[in-house]
């Protein structure tokens, strides 16, 4: 992924670049740092993101905080490196693949080391043999849902390229492969936690499911670039002690009514037992203390590598920083979040 010359022809407008633009609620709350976040995330691996607006911490912890939903992962990771939003969520996969050409990019936090995914198929396919010559979604080669779909793959002893299998970009949001999948455009995707179950009992048969197999891998991460944690480190702080703050408020189950419907409305849950299952999938998957494990970002390089040889060059120990998250984690902040 080549960027440098790229960017600079093509400067990164905000404007262009969004979908949805969401300003946080004003409420004043000492000084203010206007600052840019972005994701392309839709799943209930951003509830955190959700209850940190709904209760108004980004402006609690001093950001004046403006979120774009990026249309895909790389479009953020373009914004990143032109300097036009200050941190993003991302799948690191990205994260990795930005390495190749030694993008100044670094992950801070991650937040989901449980992978808790199911491979969704079309009505017709009832077992992992019927997947033999077709089409799985995915939303970019070396992207989350393009490595679960791998293990999910190797879960059912299927080897791809023997099997014949095509692995179909469809850019954007998951919720441009579920529309895939239920179009008929598709025939198997990967879906998150209570989105997969919820498609499961529409008929869309779940063929793999990770949620008792105990496999961690990275997921959704915090990066900035070094130059930002540099040159803005308190703004980096904060958006890291807002989301710890933000995780702990959805850990809680007094809060518990308020999560569930943040997941109701944000994922288009009309059934309550949905909702309900999709709350019961979000607390157990996200961290309590979000560091980034090395050996789970060493375990991603591997299957990266299968993907793109070039990922080789990469040492996943030059695109993580831990200075932050250990910050927070010896100053108490971390402990003091749980005990309120």
């Amino acid at each position: 992924m080549k960027f440098g010359g790229k960017v600079k022809r093509h400067r990164l407008s905000l404007l262009w670049l969004a979908m949805v633009v969401f300003l946080i609620p004003t409420a004043r709350v000492g000084a203010q740092t206007k600052t840019n976040f972005a994701s392309s995330v839709t799943s209930e691996s951003m509830t955190a993101v959700w209850v940190a607006r709904d209760r108004g911490l980004f402006r609690k912890h001093g950001l004046d905080m403006q979120f774009i939903l990026m249309p895909r992962n790389p479009l953020a990771v373009a914004a990143l490196i032109a300097g036009e939003i200050d941190a993003a969520i991302i799948g690191p996969g990205h994260l990795v693949n930005a390495g190749i050409s030694g993008a100044d990019l670094i992950g801070i936090a991650n937040f989901h080391q449980k992978l808790d995914y199911r491979l969704n198929s079309r009505p017709d396919i009832k077992k992992a043999e019927d997947l033999r010559g077709k089409r799985v979604a995915i939303s970019g080669p070396g992207s989350t849902s393009h490595l679960v779909s791998l293990l999910s793959l190797q879960g059912l002893n299927i080897e791809p390229t023997q099997a014949r299998i095509t692995f179909l970009t469809i850019p954007g949001t998951e919720m441009n492969r579920r529309l895939a999948l239920e179009t008929g455009g598709v025939d198997a995707t990967t879906l998150r936690g209570a989105v997969g179950d919820l498609y499961g009992n529409k008929g869309y048969n779940v063929l793999y499911n990770f949620k008792s197999t105990g496999m961690t891998l990275p997921q959704s991460m915090l990066v900035t670039t070094r130059r930002t944690a540099a040159n803005k480190p308190q703004v980096i702080e904060a958006y890291l002690k807002t989301m710890i703050e933000a995780i702990a408020v959805t850990l809680d189950p007094a809060n518990k009514e308020l999560v569930t419907r943040l997941l109701a409305s944000n994922l288009r849950l009309t059934n309550p037992a949905d909702a309900e299952e999709s709350y019961a999938a979000v607390i157990n998957s996200y961290e309590r203390a979000p560091h980034i494990n090395l050996e789970g970002m060493k375990r991603l390089h591997r299957l990266l590598t299968q993907i793109n040889p070039k990922v080789a060059d990469v040492r996943v120990e030059n695109v993580i920083d831990s200075s932050f998250m250990n910050k927070l984690q010896s100053s108490g902040y971390i402990q003091s979040v749980y005990k309120k």
